[in-house]
């Protein structure tokens, strides 16, 4: 079964300060039976724009995506061949 992630803007918490906003939010989802979310911004109805929920919200799939390793066998290419010149060098000095 494929899992889901929905954004969903809540505009009807009445509180009287953030914290208190933020524990009655939590506690309604609770009670609906989600198991797992994360509020990623809160503000005063009328004054919270998209330009201060997207950062969050960036900041949020940054941290789900897995990132991209680049790996570079440049260091480990020199140091073989550096070995290798090396034993060269000491087998010819045994020969003479």
């Amino acid at each position: 079964m494929a899992h889901f992630e929905a954004t969903v803007r809540i505009v009807d918490v009445t509180a009287s300060d953030a914290p208190a906003a933020r524990r009655l939010i939590e506690e309604r989802l609770r009670e609906g039976g989600f198991a797992r979310w994360h509020i990623l911004s809160l503000g005063v109805q009328g004054t919270m724009t998209h330009a201060v929920a997207r950062p969050a919200a960036r900041a949020a799939r940054a941290l789900r995506r897995p990132r991209r390793v680049e790996v570079s066998y440049a260091g480990g290419g020199l140091l073989v061949a550096a070995v290798v010149a090396w034993t060269l060098w000491f087998l010819w000095l045994l020969t003479e």
